[in-house]
């Protein structure tokens, strides 16, 4: 059933219209009730960034009619506690020591009893928790389809999270990465588990592509009230223990560069207020707090000629969709993106005023999709693909 084949799907891959709803047998309602529930897919989801990947995804499974439920833990059962396809069952949603521990491991009989609770012919689970390669195990063996998704895009023998899933899992059908390139460190564990690896790419990469296709871009510099003439860059917050340090080195380097206009927005998780004393103290006129009230960090990326991050994820949000990046982060930090020559790193305010001036003459870094080979509309690829798994079951 399991060979070591490696696939790689066309660069575009088109969603056709196919409906097999009609192959299962469809709950009238999402019922929270152990009776038994039978759907096409199951996802298995545990962290913020696995979810929001399986959001997208399981938007183009409604697009076609495929019936779907989430078994959430950890983070993801706040995620989807509101999702009526949400499985609610206390010992994964409500378990507080696996939501603190990814590597808990959870009483064996109990994910047993799964199996006989819920049936499913394909099983879409993330990497990021014990618990989920325990899932990923019995269904493996009850004979559905286990796929697992992995969200980073750095090698998966250099990621800690990930490390509780594969000590813990025995077998599985397929993993799906983010980048042929990502792909490349996943050899010696399709050779031990007999899975395919499929080349997919990261649906959360989409999340901006609405925003780009829609701001008014004059607009917007008009609502902000920018010159139309002055180039625009945006600093995009986070909440790391080195970040207040790499804050105060954007702001001191912003006063070497008067006529930029810089946006600033803070991290979803606080109030922005490290911000703005650091605006207030430090910073000229040319540097201005945008509010998560006023405008996302996506749209004001819409008008920035270059986007600056500490150690955010938001720089792979903006090299997919052609922005350059500068990381500004203490010297000798790595990650895929610095590795791969696609954005650069600057640790003191007078480099980081001369990198911004050489992004803002023109510079530019390769593009994210050729140079780590990352396949064009991800969340559809990933659902024609268990389209495809569905029909084999």
């Amino acid at each position: 059933m399991k060979n070591n084949k490696y696939i790689q799907l066309p660069i575009s891959i088109a969603l056709s219209a196919i409906s097999i709803f009609w192959l299962f047998f469809i709950p009238a309602s999402h019922s929270n009730d152990m009776a038994l529930i039978k759907t096409a897919v199951l996802f298995v989801a545990y962290d913020q960034g696995e979810s929001n990947a399986f959001l997208r995804i399981q938007e183009k499974l409604k697009e076609s009619n495929i019936p779907y439920r989430i078994l959430a833990m950890g983070q993801a059962a706040e995620v989807f506690k509101d999702d009526p396809a949400m499985i609610q069952m206390p010992e994964f949603t409500r378990n507080k020591t696996v939501a603190k521990n990814r590597n808990h491991r959870l009483n064996q009989r109990t994910v047993y009893r799964l199996t006989k609770q819920i049936s499913a012919k394909v099983v879409y689970t993330g990497m990021a928790s014990r618990a989920q390669a325990q899932v990923a195990n019995v269904w493996e063996r009850s004979g559905a389809k286990v796929i697992a998704f992995y969200d980073n895009f750095d090698p998966v023998d250099s990621v800690n999270y990930v490390k509780p899933f594969l000590d813990e899992l025995d077998a599985l059908d397929e993993f799906h990465v983010p980048s042929k390139r990502t792909g490349n460190s996943f050899a010696a564990i399709t050779k031990s588990t007999g899975a395919q690896m499929v080349v997919t790419g990261q649906p959360t990469m989409e999340a901006w592509n609405t925003t780009f296709a829609q701001t008014d871009k004059v607009l917007l510099r008009k609502t902000l009230n920018i010159d139309p003439q002055k180039p625009i860059v945006l600093f995009a917050g986070d909440y790391s223990n080195t970040y207040p340090k790499a804050f105060q080195t954007f702001v001191k380097a912003s006063q070497r560069l008067p006529n930029v206009h810089f946006l600033v927005t803070y991290h979803p998780k606080f109030n922005g207020e490290l911000e703005k004393s650091n605006i207030e103290a430090l910073a000229g006129s040319n540097v201005q707090l945008v509010h998560h009230s006023m405008f996302s960090t996506a749209t004001l990326s819409t008008i920035a000629t270059l986007v600056l991050v500490h150690k955010s994820s938001v720089a792979q949000q903006a090299v997919y969709q052609g922005k350059p990046v500068i990381y500004v982060a203490e010297e000798g930090y790595q990650n895929l993106l610095l590795t791969e020559q696609l954005a650069i790193l600057a640790s003191a305010p007078k480099p980081l005023g001369v990198m911004i001036e050489a992004h803002l003459q023109g510079f530019r870094a390769p593009a994210i999709t050729e140079k780590l080979g990352i396949p064009d509309a991800p969340s559809k690829t990933i659902a024609r693909l268990i389209i495809d798994a569905l029909r084999t079951k």
